[in-house]
């Protein structure tokens, strides 16, 4: 019993740490193939076939980071031309907010500018375009 209650506490200090749950798929296939919904539950409902190099960390009970690229524009344009549109300072309040938990390829605040980017939300996730490199950075609090 002694030895079942140092694991659980053991287990519990661990997860405490302010370390993400990160996963990452190469491509779109490996992402839609993985049943486990536990991996595949951190990413938005918008990623689509033509998209790769997903990642997510997560920071449980706060935040949770999500970035891919994608290779057809036409698939996220009716997405960003028909979203609620998210105001850049807003977006880049939250990413500042959240910034020693960000990760190293989620784009710095104020990196984020009206000229490259777009920004729109949906269902709990803000989501960010930049149009020059065919990115889409996600963010969601908690």
């Amino acid at each position: 019993m002694k030895k079942l209650l140092k694991y659980f506490l053991l287990f519990a200090f661990v997860s405490c740490q302010n370390k993400p749950f990160e996963i990452s798929f190469d491509t779109y296939n490996d992402y839609k193939t993985e049943t486990n919904l536990r991996l595949t539950g951190w990413f938005p409902n918008i990623i689509n076939a033509d998209s790769y190099n997903l990642k997510s960390a997560s920071h449980l009970g706060s935040c949770n980071f999500v970035k891919f690229n994608y290779s057809n524009n036409k698939s996220y344009d009716s997405l960003f031309l028909n979203s609620t549109k998210v105001p850049l300072f807003s977006f880049q309040q939250k990413i500042k907010k959240y910034d020693e938990l960000k990760p190293n390829w989620f784009p710095n605040y104020n990196e984020i500018n009206n000229t490259d980017f777009e920004i729109i939300k949906t269902d709990r996730y803000n989501i960010a375009r930049k149009k020059s490199t065919h990115e889409i950075f996600c963010f969601c609090e908690n």
